[in-house]
């Protein structure tokens, strides 16, 4: 599901001065996508006024939050402010596999549009790989309930970065399920930069650079986001940026 929202530029202090300008909303590449982890709703206005049209996604990560302290009413105010800046918003990915370990992915995913947000994070962090079957089973489902997915490849709990092939066929076959963009987990990006950073270019040329979104931190920065820049272009999605920070 797309918002969007018109985004009028209003005109700059020093706009006599030539910059490079990105592409308009709504657009498929050069994604910024932050985390909120519930910054207050004033506070969030005020951002938006000021970074909104730089915004595309925000990942709502505070997980215990959501999960056991915020009442519905709050998490919907902050998917509504979002919106009204049309920007779309998913939870991050922890709920989703407590879900999954609870069997109770089919209510989490029908819950979510009441709650505001517009799409999911499918992710393995926590829990052991879902098989390939059932993983693209997951996607479909989400893409029924009206929800955008978003899915991530990575080895958080090794010690390893994932294979080349096995990274490109995880994201081909979340891609043809319905996966809208697949985030490369951070610690791998991490691993490839010190030990083989050409692995990064390769998966970005198997797969297509617009389908795939770089999570910049926690680790790696900013050598990590100045390397990706350089070598990929200005038009790379990224994630895990602190929309407080």
């Amino acid at each position: 599901m797309n918002t969007r929202v018109k985004q009028s530029r209003p005109k700059a202090a020093l706009d006599f001065l030539a910059i490079p300008r990105g592409k308009p909303k709504p657009r498929t590449s050069r994604w910024t996508v932050p985390s909120d982890k519930t910054i207050p709703l004033r506070y969030q206005e005020d951002l938006l006024g000021i970074y909104g049209d730089v915004i595309d996604r925000v990942k709502l990560s505070d997980h215990v939050g959501l999960m056991g302290r915020f009442p519905p009413v709050l998490v919907r105010k902050k998917n509504a402010i979002y919106r009204k800046h049309g920007i779309c918003t998913f939870p991050g990915g922890v709920p989703f596999e407590i879900a999954y370990l609870q069997n109770k992915v089919e209510r989490y995913f029908d819950a979510l549009p009441a709650l505001g947000f517009s799409g999911v994070e499918i992710s393995a962090d926590t829990i052991p790989p879902i098989p390939r079957k059932r993983r693209t089973e997951l996607i479909r489902m989400a893409g029924g309930a009206g929800l955008e997915v978003f899915t991530e490849v990575g080895e958080k709990l090794s010690g390893a970065a994932i294979k080349l092939e096995d990274a490109v066929a995880s994201i081909r076959g979340d891609l043809a399920a319905g996966a809208v963009k697949v985030v490369i987990e951070n610690k791998d990006l991490c691993h490839f930069l010190r030990s083989g950073p050409k692995t990064i270019v390769d998966i970005a040329g198997a797969v297509g650079l617009d389908n795939l979104i770089f999570e910049l931190g926690p680790g790696g920065w900013p050598d990590l986001a100045v390397w990706l820049l350089r070598e990929l272009g200005s038009d790379i999605n990224v994630e895990n940026i602190d929309i407080a920070s």
